[in-house]
């Protein structure tokens, strides 16, 4: 099993947003070959970042979805808001860092 682990930095006034959108999210990644299941974790802690974890068969798996256009079309309102954020010169609403991991024991 693969593991991808999306740390996601959000800015206050951008958090209300970010939380609706994955509420509301277009759940292209549920049809993808491979995918298990995903987890998006809340911080307890003001300043921590937002954990979107991502459960697959394989890395091949995630890899295909990273590549295709359901990827593009499920992330489509955040990249469309980060864009407007760099053409209008303010700060980026989110930051993201994506570590992967291999299960190797249950």
């Amino acid at each position: 099993m693969f593991v991808a682990m999306n740390r996601i930095t959000v800015s206050e006034e951008y958090l209300e947003k970010f939380e609706y959108m994955f509420k509301t999210r277009a759940g292209e990644v549920d049809q993808e070959k491979g995918f298990i299941e995903a987890k998006i974790l809340r911080p307890k802690k003001e300043g921590q970042p937002y954990i979107v974890m991502t459960y697959w068969e394989s890395e091949a798996d995630f890899n295909h979805w990273v590549d295709s256009g359901a990827y593009m079309k499920g992330h489509s309102r955040a990249f469309g808001d980060m864009q407007k954020a760099r053409e209008e010169g303010r700060k980026m609403p989110m930051h993201s860092d994506v570590e992967t991991y291999e299960v190797f024991a249950q």
